[in-house]
């Protein structure tokens, strides 16, 4: 496998680092380490990634921000792959935005303020790259980035580009029909023109609602849970006493009781520990089966 991986290293367009520990490169903070981590700037060098990965049956998983994931402490098995440079590119023209899969939520509404393009104000504050948001379908509680989408692009499994349309992936509330061994590349948007000033005072509005009703600035991971049909995780769990429930350097958020923050020093197990104890009690009290938003990787 080391010949595997400084082959990998050798790749254009790609830096490579062994055994890089995942808690420095997720939002909760935690995670052991990937037996590789690559930094992938062009399409040619994932290109060649991907098929050397396939050749000597590697898995391979991309992580954008680390947002919306909890990497257990055992860490990841195979390459991780981050997308940088030419993923990370940002274009406006007329009302549609083109992104790169690597390109930041943040700095995608941004460009878009400037341009005068409304209707992606509800991804502000939401961390996170685009690729992530569309494979996950992120959004607000009533709008979701699959309703702006207009395409994207993946590599297929098989190293094929496609072109895809949002009714080719069967989109739904925080889920998407994007294969999970296809790889996000690109993604076109469209909003709709308006004033620079009008679109800034929507983005603040988003921000102002996040730092009012979430922990933002601490180390978590987002929403834990899935809404239930007809009401709010944060709701129920609430109504069960448990805001402010702890488990080592985990605890359950005093501001939102649907987002779990690493105090200081938490373990992925203790975290998770925590986020199992939540869903069972709920279960236990209300007959609601907590579905997970997050996703939980690694190896124990």
């Amino acid at each position: 496998m080391t010949d595997v991986f400084e082959e990998i290293d050798q790749i254009a367009g790609i830096a490579a680092r062994k055994d890089e520990l995942l808690s420095l490169h997720t939002s909760f903070a935690v995670g052991g380490p990937c037996d590789l981590m690559v930094w992938v700037s062009d399409i040619d060098a994932l290109k060649r990634l991907l098929a050397l990965a396939k050749t000597h049956s590697l898995p391979v998983m991309a992580l954008g921000n680390g947002s919306n994931v909890l990497v257990r402490d055992g860490g990841v098995g195979g390459v991780v792959i981050r997308l940088v440079d030419d993923f990370a590119t940002i274009e406006a023209e007329g009302e549609h935005i083109h992104a790169g899969a690597g390109a930041s939520l943040a700095e995608t509404v941004s460009k878009a303020t400037s341009s005068g393009i409304g209707g992606l104000e509800f991804l502000a504050g939401i961390p996170g790259t685009v690729g992530g948001a569309v494979v996950t379908n992120a959004g607000s509680r009533d709008v979701w980035v699959s309703s702006r989408l207009v395409e994207l692009g993946v590599l297929t499994d098989d190293l094929t580009a496609r072109r895809l349309s949002p009714g080719d992936l069967g989109f739904g509330y925080r889920h998407s029909g994007i294969d999970k061994t296809w790889i996000v590349t690109d993604v076109l948007l469209a909003g709709y023109r308006c004033e620079v000033e009008e679109a800034r005072h929507k983005v603040e509005e988003y921000l102002n609602m996040r730092r009012t009703t979430q922990p933002t600035g601490e180390n978590t991971a987002g929403c834990v849970f899935k809404n239930p049909p007809d009401d709010a995780a944060g709701r129920v769990i609430d109504h069960a006493g448990l805001k402010g429930s702890r488990k080592g350097g985990a605890e359950i958020s005093m501001i939102h009781g649907n987002w779990v923050v690493n105090t200081g020093g938490a373990t992925a197990g203790e975290i998770l520990d925590l986020i199992n104890e939540t869903r069972d009690k709920v279960q236990d009290e209300y007959g609601i089966d907590l579905e997970l938003e997050i996703n939980v990787i690694g190896r124990d």
